[in-house]
């Protein structure tokens, strides 16, 4: 017993001082590490417990930094000005006279051409005499045919105007008469009803040429475009002649 057993674990304790064997109640081997490895863990424990409510009491009364101050400026109702209408904007006026002059080209012919004093070698305004042999019908003399009656060609390139291009008129088309709308039996059926707005190509002669659906259901198109292709117009006139125009016409269904 006096000599050191090899298979001993160092930091264990000894047998040497045992006084018999085997141990027993207290003294054995196992209780005592069992008492050293206890104390160890409840230190262990403490300490951890300690460090964790130091850190959590550390954490809890940290310095928060203020947040930045927000600049405040107080405005008067008198400074924000007048505030936007929420009516509808009126459609602008259109002058018919200068819209007119805009649209005819005044003849070229006659107009004076500036020039600096010292290239003015000759005039450059034409007289009754030019002006007259510019504007002389060619007869079939000039062409080499004989006799004396004068050769008139007439073009005719007019072509309808884009729904969406300006005609200037000096007085706008008049509705004459026009058939009451048939309704569609589709639509009685389904209690469709309302107004469907229709653009309508008024001719020289009145009648209506074409016809597209602007806004509308889709069960009254139809019927609202055969009604409208049977209204009759005074026609649009422009320096006292007839002009083709598009004219905006609404259709109204209602079932009762």
């Amino acid at each position: 017993m006096s000599e050191r057993d090899p298979l001993h674990i160092p930091w264990a304790f000894t047998l040497t001082e045992a006084l018999q064997l085997p141990l027993t109640g207290e003294q054995h081997p196992l209780k005592r590490e069992r008492v050293k490895w206890l104390s160890f863990a409840n230190l262990a424990a403490l300490l951890a417990g300690i460090g964790i409510f130091v850190g959590w009491y550390l954490w809890s009364h940290r310095t928060v930094a203020e947040p930045p101050p927000r600049e405040i400026k107080i405005v008067r109702y008198t400074d924000l000005g007048v505030p936007p209408s929420i009516a509808r904007p009126s459609v602008p006026q259109l002058n018919i006279a200068e819209a007119v002059a805009r649209a005819v080209t005044p003849p070229s012919i006659g107009i004076p051409e500036p020039v600096a004093d010292e290239l003015a070698a000759s005039p450059t305004i034409a007289t009754v005499a030019e002006m007259a042999e510019a504007l002389a019908p060619i007869t079939l003399n000039d062409l080499g045919v004989g006799g004396g009656d004068s050769l008139v060609v007439e073009l005719d390139i007019e072509t309808a105007p884009a729904p969406d291009e300006f005609v200037a008129v000096e007085e706008e088309p008049v509705r004459i008469s026009i058939d009451p709308p048939v309704y569609p039996d589709m639509a009685v059926s389904a209690g469709v009803e309302g107004t469907v707005l229709v653009r309508v190509l008024v001719g020289k002669d009145g009648k209506v040429k074409d016809a597209i659906v602007i806004d509308g259901h889709e069960l009254l198109e139809e019927a609202a475009i055969a009604c409208a292709k049977t209204a009759v117009f005074r026609p649009a006139l422009l320096q006292h002649r007839p002009v083709e125009v598009w004219v905006m016409m609404p259709v109204t269904f209602r079932l009762r």
